[in-house]
């Protein structure tokens, strides 16, 4: 079903879907390096390996989305593995848009939330010319708590009915459609994701190789955050965890 979805929108890629994997980055990345085409697809529905940004164990939530998708020729094209996050952020909050009607916020710098809790992430990856993107989904379990941060499902702000494979075939063309955008198109999928950010405007602490407190200004084309600390000098921080501060938190 998702592949004849995807084949409808242009996009004729195989689709391996297993019940159980270790990662389905891991398995996209032995597709790459076997040859698969660009716009391969990897799903699953739970595995036991699955990592989120530096490193971290990404938690399956059952009923969820994992896949990762084959993108070849993006890295060089974007020029940066922040662009290509940029990017596949955009293209799953437009894909959760047309689906379910739910409009998702992005917070830097790659993950799906509504209001301030995550309901999914994306792990962008290059090898050489080419990146293996991948996005974690919680679609329809409910709130609660993940290493501190609190979560919610796609599900729950819905307002209409959705089907997965509907929406894995409408993040992967997205995705892939964002990844590829030049010219005024990238303007407006970066624009997209400047609106989108839950953190303009606001005090934060970014804690990561480089620990930092200020306020948000914005955010730079290769997305990068710009930070203006206590002291007014500007900042500009390529990755990092993010924590908001109250006002009276000096």
């Amino acid at each position: 079903m998702v592949q004849a979805r995807l084949r409808a929108e242009g996009v004729d890629a195989p689709v391996t879907v297993a019940d159980q994997t270790g990662s389905t980055q891991d398995d996209a990345l032995e597709g790459l390096r076997m040859g698969a085409p660009h716009g391969a697809v990897y799903a699953a529905e739970r595995q036991s390996r699955g990592r989120g940004r530096r490193g971290r164990h990404w938690l399956t939530t059952p009923g969820g989305l994992l896949f990762s998708v084959i993108a070849r020729g993006a890295a060089t094209h974007s020029g940066s593995t922040g662009r290509l996050t940029i990017a596949a952020a955009v293209g799953v909050v437009r894909a959760i848009q047309a689906c379910t009607g739910a409009s998702a916020s992005i917070k830097w710098p790659n993950d799906v939330v509504f209001g301030q809790a995550k309901a999914g992430g994306v792990l962008v990856e290059t090898h050489g010319t080419a990146a293996v993107v991948g996005v974690g989904l919680n679609t329809c379990s409910g709130a609660g708590m993940a290493e501190g941060q609190a979560t919610t499902a796609v599900a729950a702000f819905a307002t209409r009915p959705f089907g997965r494979s509907e929406l894995l075939a409408a993040c992967v063309t997205e995705m892939l459609d964002c990844l590829a955008a030049e010219g005024p198109a990238w303007d407006d999928v970066y624009a997209e994701w400047v609106c989108r950010s839950t953190l303009l405007g606001l005090q934060v602490e970014v804690s990561g190789a480089r620990r930092a407190r200020g306020l948000v200004e914005g955010f730079d084309p290769d997305g990068s955050l710009r930070l203006r600390d206590a002291d007014g000098n500007l900042q500009r921080l390529s990755s990092g965890d993010v924590s908001l501060r109250l006002a009276t938190d000096r």
